[in-house]
């Protein structure tokens, strides 16, 4: 079911609910007060005969009879009855129908000053009076025909009233939920726009303060990370293909070469000397491509690691590879000298040495390593002298497999940063990189510290 049509069906049964509710309390509360009301005349009508007929002696008389025809509050089928203290009729201006029902009231007196009961379609009251020392019951009786004639009047109008009122309930409960509903189906039906080949729309995130702006809100977000993935992708795709190609084809053509041309066992070494080679570059290539894919899927083992270690390891990795250069290391401590991160020892000297190792490949000069704590942070910063990074290329020089314009000459394959900026990630931390062509590049790489 449509959640327009759930919530209709939910609006409606509640608003019936409370508007059925409403209407019997209209109807229970006016029919207690029309029977109030209409004892209360019985009352009235009946202490009115006790002083007429009763202390003014008119029992045995037409009195009563002449006093009906001018009373223009006589109520339809009225009867009054009077009792003595014997419980004997010695009035009534009708025949009783059951006379001894009516005397079984009599006794309930001893305990209320007047009761009220029912016979039939006749609401009656009894009610004690006492003239000269002598006890009598009067019993009067009546249909309130004006008062069942407006609660009949009432109960058509509140169904009516009913049946219109779940009428607009439903049209306004459609109503409503299609206006609360429509920023979903807007959602919806821009969403269904969005494809591998449009990544770049976006949901319309309407005031930005709603639960459904916020649900827009979220599902950009995720459209972002999406569309960063693809792009990501195709680039990774196309260089690893191009990458790849390269040298396999480059080996291909020298062993076929070898083997149709070459005579001579020198010439056979020479050509297994190319081929080893290349396939140096793709073995290399492959194990950056497996340590990316490592890193990214998130599944390493954190633990507590020490900075200060994992960066000279890499220092001295990086000298071995460069004997000779310079790379002084400095250290500024604060308060307390806590160089302490919850990572991995292998994944940060790994990004260590690819920062250190790109300072040195693009530097001939000295390298500078500084290390600094702080509150609740490490930073790590690597500075060279090199050709730097033209400025075009900055934004994709963390992007795999991407290689600036000024790097002819210098072997790599883009990886490297790459996979230090997943390491950084991983350990919770950032890495911003500053540089300008021919003045070198700053790497600064920041973790959160233990405390």
């Amino acid at each position: 079911m449509l959640i327009r049509n759930r919530l209709t069906i939910i609006f409606t049964i509640l608003a019936t609910a409370i508007q059925v509710t409403l209407s019997l309390m209209v109807w229970y509360f006016y029919s207690l007060y029309r029977q109030e009301e209409f004892y209360s005349r019985l009352e009235g009508k009946a202490r009115v005969t006790g002083r007429v007929l009763i202390s003014r002696r008119h029992l045995h008389d037409t009195f009563f009879k002449n006093m009906v025809r001018t009373d223009l509050l006589t109520i339809v089928d009225e009867q009054i009855s009077i009792y003595d203290s014997q419980h004997k009729l010695v009035f009534t201006n009708r025949t009783l129908k059951g006379p001894a029902f009516y005397k079984g009231k009599i006794p309930l007196l001893a305990a209320d000053s007047l009761v009220e009961f029912k016979s039939g379609h006749l609401e009656s009251i009894v009610i004690p009076y006492r003239d000269r020392g002598q006890q009598f019951y009067i019993f009067a009786s009546g249909y309130d025909r004006i008062g069942f004639s407006k609660l009949r009047t009432l109960q058509q109008i509140l169904l009516l009233a009913n049946l219109l009122g779940f009428t607009l309930i439903v049209l306004a409960g459609w109503y409503f939920s299609g206006r609360v509903l429509k920023p979903i189906a807007q959602i919806v039906d821009e969403v269904e726009q969005i494809t591998a080949t449009h990544l770049h729309k976006r949901v319309n995130e309407g005031n930005r303060r709603d639960e459904i702006a916020q649900l827009a809100m979220t599902f950009n977000q995720m459209l972002f990370r999406l569309e960063d993935a693809f792009v990501s992708q195709r680039s990774f795709v196309a260089h690893a293909s191009h990458e790849l190609r390269t040298p396999l084809t480059n080996t291909l053509g020298t062993l076929e070469t070898s083997l149709r041309y070459d005579q001579n066992p020198s010439d056979w070494r020479d050509s297994m000397e190319v081929a080893v080679d290349e396939l140096k570059k793709v073995i290399a290539l492959t194990n950056g491509l497996l340590g990316l894919a490592k890193v990214t899927d998130g599944t390493v083992a954190l633990a507590t690691v020490q900075v200060d270690d994992c960066l000279l390891m890499a220092i001295g990795q990086v000298q071995d590879k460069y004997p000779g250069r310079s790379l002084p290391l400095r250290f500024i401590a604060g308060e307390e000298e806590l160089f302490t991160v919850k990572g991995n020892a292998t994944l940060l000297t790994t990004a260590f040495l690819n920062v250190l190792d790109n300072a040195c490949k693009y530097s001939s000069e000295a390298v500078s390593i500084q290390l600094q704590t702080s509150v609740n942070q490490i930073t790590v910063t690597v500075l060279d002298r090199g050709r730097g990074i033209d400025e075009s290329d900055a934004a994709h020089i963390l992007d795999p497999l991407f290689r600036g314009k000024n790097t002819d000459g210098v072997p790599g394959y883009g990886i490297g940063l790459a996979v230090t900026q997943k390491i950084i990630d991983l350990h919770q931390g950032t890495i911003q990189i500053i540089s300008s062509i021919n003045e070198g590049t700053t790497v600064t790489i920041k973790l959160p510290s233990l405390i």
